[in-house]
C-alpha cells in the first residue's frame, strides 16, 4: 500500500470516527435502547442475564456491560459498542483491496461512513450495525482464503457465532446467502458451482469443521450465560418460533413497501451506483458481484415479505450492495468516468451528506412541537422528555428527597433507566407519600392528582414522538419539498404523558434555577 493510500484510509478512519462521536448524547436514548442498558445494568451490577427473544441476543448486554463497568454507565457508553463497531466497518473493505481493487475498496468503505442509514444507526444502541460489522467480516474471511490459505476459515465460524449471539437476523440471512449462491450457480452452471464447492468443503474439511465447533461452542456459551441456564441450549428452536409469531401477528407492522420508499430517499447513491455498475457489466459480472447481486435483491424482497417492519432493518438491505456501488464510485472517479457521470455522482453524494446530516444531526426526534420528520426515526423519545429526566436529577442533587418520584405508565421508559440511581417508586404513589413529582398516564391523573393533594400543579409532555406516514394521496412533489427541507407532509403523533409537581418544593422553573 502507497503512502497516499494509506493516507486516504487513516482519513476516512478519523472522519468516520468523528461523523459518529460528535453529539451522541443529544439524542435522548430511544425506548429499546433505554431496555437494553437496563438489561446490561443488571448484568454488570448483579451478574444476571437470560436469553428473551423479544430482546435479541446476548451479546449486545456482555459487551455494553463490560463497558459500564470499565468506563461507567451514561448515554455516551450505552451508545460506544455501535459507535466502533460502525467504525471497524468502514475499515474493512480495505482487506478486499487486491479482491475488488484499491479504489473500490476505499470507495466502499466510503459509502458505509456516510450512508444515511449505517451512520444513524452506528449510534444508537442496537444490534444492526454490530451484526452487519460480523456479516461483512464472515463474507469477506471467504473472500480472502483463496488468497491467505485455510487458517482463516475457523475464524468464518468466530464471526458466524458474533451474528448468532447478537440477533436473529442470522435465521433470516441464511436463506438469502443461499439465494446469492444460487445466483453464481445459474451465473457458472450449477454443475460446475456444485463440484467447486464440494472439492473446496473437502479441501478443507478439517478448518471447516473446527469453524463449526467455534460456532457451536461460542453460541452455546453465550446463550446459555456460561451455562447457567442450560434450557437455553435449544436457543435457536426458541429464537425462530417467537420471531415467526411475530411476523405473522405483525406486532410492529406496516405495508409490503414500507422499506422501499426509505431505501430510495437515503440510500440512492449505494443503490444507484450499484445499479450501474450491474447494467455497465452485465454477461461480465464476476462471481462476487453476482453474489452480492443475488444477496442483495433477496434480501430487499424478503424483508417486504416479513411482518416486522421497523428503519433499522435498511442496514441488513443495504450491506450487499456496498462494494458493487464502491466499484462504481471507483471508476467515475477516475479517469475512466464521463463528465456526466461524475455529475450525477457528485449530486449522489451531496444528496447523501445532506440526508446523513439531517438525519443524525439536525432532526434526530419527532416532537409534534417541530413539523421537521425523518423517515428513519421510528418513535423516538422527545426532548421533553429528556427535560423531565435532567429536572429529576437536579432535583435528586438539590433536596436529597424521601422520593424524588413516582412513575407509571408510559414514562416508566426510558426513565426506568434514567432514574435507576435516584428515589423513584415504579409506580403509583401509596397513601401519605408526596414525591417531588409524579409521572401518569393522562388517564391516571385524576384518581392520582387527588391522592397526592391539590398542591400539585400538572403539566402534559409528549413521551415519544412517531411520523403518522400517509402514502396514499401524497404527491411526488411533497415528498421533494420533504427532502429538501425535512418539513413532514403528514401529521406527527406522539404518546404524552402528565407531570404533577409538588409547588411547594419544586420552583415554576422546574428546577432550573
Amino acid at each position: 500500500m502507497s503512502r497516499r493510500e494509506a493516507a486516504a484510509w487513516a482519513g476516512l478512519l478519523l472522519a468516520a470516527l468523528a461523523l459518529r462521536l460528535v453529539a451522541l448524547t443529544a439524542r435522548p436514548p430511544h425506548h429499546d435502547e433505554a431496555v437494553h442498558a437496563h438489561f446490561a445494568d443488571l448484568l454488570a451490577r448483579h451478574g444476571v442475564y437470560e436469553y428473551d427473544p423479544t430482546y435479541h441476543g446476548p451479546l449486545l448486554f456482555y459487551v455494553t456491560a463490560g463497558v459500564f463497568a470499565v468506563l461507567g454507565e451514561n448515554l455516551f457508553t450505552l451508545r460506544l459498542y455501535p459507535v466502533l463497531a460502525g467504525t471497524a466497518l468502514v475499515l474493512l473493505p480495505m482487506a478486499l483491496r487486491r479482491r475488488i481493487g484499491p479504489r473500490a475498496a476505499w470507495w466502499s468503505g466510503a459509502v458505509l461512513a456516510i450512508s444515511p442509514s449505517f451512520l444513524y444507526y452506528s449510534r444508537f444502541a442496537r444490534n444492526d450495525v454490530p451484526v452487519a460489522l460480523f456479516t461483512a467480516a464472515a463474507m469477506v474471511l471467504v473472500w480472502l482464503v483463496p488468497r491467505r490459505g485455510w487458517r482463516l476459515v475457523p475464524w468464518v465460524g468466530v464471526t458466524a457465532a458474533l451474528h448468532a449471539v447478537s440477533k436473529e437476523t442470522f435465521y433470516v440471512l441464511l436463506p438469502l446467502l443461499a439465494a446469492g449462491a444460487a445466483a453464481v450457480a445459474l451465473h457458472e452452471g450449477v454443475g460446475r458451482t456444485v463440484r467447486t464447492a464440494w472439492g473446496w468443503l473437502r479441501g478443507h474439511a478439517v478448518p471447516v469443521t473446527t469453524g463449526v465447533l467455534w460456532f457451536v461452542v461460542i453460541t452455546l456459551t453465550a446463550y446459555t450465560f456460561v451455562f447457567i441456564h442450560p434450557g437455553d441450549a435449544v436457543f435457536p428452536f426458541k429464537a425462530v418460533r417467537y420471531w415467526y409469531e411475530q411476523h405473522h401477528i405483525q406486532r410492529v407492522g406496516g405495508p409490503w413497501y414500507y422499506h422501499l420508499p426509505r431505501l430510495g430517499l437515503y440510500e440512492f447513491l449505494v443503490l444507484g451506483a450499484a445499479a450501474a455498475w450491474v447494467l455497465g457489466r452485465r454477461r461480465r459480472l464476476r462471481r462476487w458481484e453476482v453474489f452480492c447481486l443475488g444477496w442483495g435483491l433477496s434480501g430487499i424482497v424478503m424483508y417486504a415479505y416479513l411482518g416486522e417492519k421497523v428503519p433499522w432493518l435498511e442496514v441488513h438491505q443495504v450491506l450487499p450492495f456496498v462494494p458493487l456501488a464502491g466499484a462504481q464510485l471507483a471508476r467515475t472517479w477516475s479517469g475512466h468516468g464521463a463528465w456526466w457521470s461524475r455529475s450525477l455522482a457528485g449530486l449522489a453524494l451531496a444528496g447523501t451528506a445532506w440526508s446523513a446530516g439531517a438525519v443524525t444531526y439536525l432532526y434526530p426526534t419527532i416532537t409534534p412541537g417541530d413539523p421537521h420528520a425523518e423517515l428513519l426515526v421510528f418513535v423516538q423519545t422527545t426532548p421533553a422528555e429528556e427535560a423531565l429526566a435532567k429536572q429529576g436529577e437536579r432535583l435528586a442533587a438539590a433536596e436529597e428527597p424521601a422520593w424524588l418520584a413516582s412513575v407509571s405508565g408510559e414514562g416508566t421508559w426510558p426513565l426506568s433507566w434514567q432514574w435507576r440511581d435516584l428515589k423513584v417508586w415504579w409506580a403509583p404513589p401509596k397513601e401519605g407519600q408526596q414525591p417531588l413529582l409524579a409521572v401518569c398516564d393522562p388517564a391516571d391523573e385524576g384518581s392520582i392528582r387527588s391522592d397526592l393533594g391539590a398542591w400539585y400543579r400538572s403539566r402534559t409532555i409528549p413521551l415519544r414522538g412517531w411520523w403518522v406516514e400517509r402514502w396514499q394521496g401524497t404527491t411526488a412533489a411533497q415528498v421533494a419539498v420533504w427532502f429538501f427541507t425535512r418539513r413532514a407532509w403528514s401529521p406527527l403523533g406522539a404518546t404524552e404523558v402528565v407531570v404533577l409537581e409538588d409547588s411547594r418544593k419544586v420552583p415554576q422553573d422546574g428546577g432550573r434555577g
